[in-house]
């Protein structure tokens, strides 16, 4: 896409700017979360405890309402406001540079829910390949523990005993993770690597590996590295941040209502069963599945696709602080 931006600040300014933003925001949501926390009865006992005192106390069902409240705030400091404010900064149209100005089609949204679904067995299968790492069985002991640590979290936050649950659940889990996210990696992150570099690529790669990272899943690295490839190139090509959302919200949606329907089935199932298992070799037809939704989501869009990677400068007279 040809990205509109001003040239208010270097790129290296605008990275700093960015950064600290972030920086701020890890800071803030430490502070802001702590909030919530204290209305837990008997949280301040178990302050300063070692991690299995704090977890035992904090992740069960009844706190659920109170942990969704510390995820809305932390995210929103973590995720949204840095690139918001970031983008308002150092470009004119804050919006339109991040991407939420660009409409939407449905035969856009029906590819790229289409594209999205076709590349979960892809996605398995990084995730199967993963395990069949040569790593020794203390390693992968390790990696696993962290999985349900994680599952245990976000079994009492996506707690889902009625259909009541379970629309609270996509909006926690789903809506807001996809919209604040993608506000920050791609529309942010992405987006700023793209024209620094001048090699829209690299930028996808990296940003992909800090978007697998910061969720510390061990096991899924490779397959959310995946997933954010996609909607990287996705974002890449259009520039448009909603189709982005779409396909992240029709990813996390898909993992959460395959868990709702099992929990009806069986109120104790184990959250790490929520993703979608696949046979290995239904991963290679994936792969081809998705470059053909790739081609089609390519003319879908080629009204928004315009000369990728380029910067399409602005007028703009405020003199560059950092020369």
């Amino acid at each position: 896409m040809a990205h509109p931006a001003l040239k208010r600040f270097s790129y290296f300014g605008q990275f700093g700017i960015l950064a600290g933003f972030v920086g701020a925001g890890i800071v803030l949501a430490f502070v802001v979360s702590l909030i919530p926390l204290l209305f837990i009865s008997g949280i301040t006992e178990v302050f300063g405890k070692g991690k299995e005192d704090m977890m035992d106390k904090l992740f069960v069902p009844e706190n659920a309402g109170i942990l969704r409240w510390v995820q809305f705030l932390s995210t929103i400091f973590l995720f949204l406001l840095p690139p918001l404010v970031y983008a308002k900064i150092c470009h004119k149209k804050a919006f339109k540079h991040l991407g939420y100005s660009n409409s939407v089609s449905l035969s856009q949204v029906l590819v790229v829910v289409a594209l999205m679904l076709a590349s979960l067995p892809f996605v398995s299968m990084l995730g199967q390949l993963t395990e069949m790492m040569p790593f020794s069985e203390a390693t992968l002991k390790k990696f696993r523990l962290a999985e349900e640590e994680y599952a245990k979290q976000v079994a009492v936050i996506g707690r889902m005993n009625n259909f009541g649950d379970y629309v609270v659940s996509l909006f926690m889990l789903a809506i807001l993770p996809a919209v604040f996210e993608e506000t920050l990696f791609r529309g942010g992150v992405q987006n700023l690597l793209s024209r620094w570099t001048r090699m829209p690529i690299l930028a996808i790669i990296i940003t992909s590996i800090v978007f697998s990272a910061i969720h510390f899943s061990y096991i899924g690295f490779l397959s959310r590295f995946a997933l954010s490839f996609i909607l990287g190139w996705m974002y890449y090509r259009t520039g448009n941040l909603w189709l982005n959302i779409i396909g992240h919200v029709t990813n996390n949606a898909v993992a959460l209502t395959v868990l709702y329907v099992m929990k009806l089935n069986n109120p104790n199932v184990d959250l790490n069963k929520a993703d979608p298992e696949f046979p290995f070799w239904l991963g290679f037809i994936s792969i081809a599945m998705v470059l053909a939704f790739f081609v089609l989501f390519e003319r879908v869009s080629k009204h928004q696709v315009n000369e990728p990677g380029r910067e399409q400068l602005m007028p703009d007279e405020t003199i560059n602080p950092f020369g």
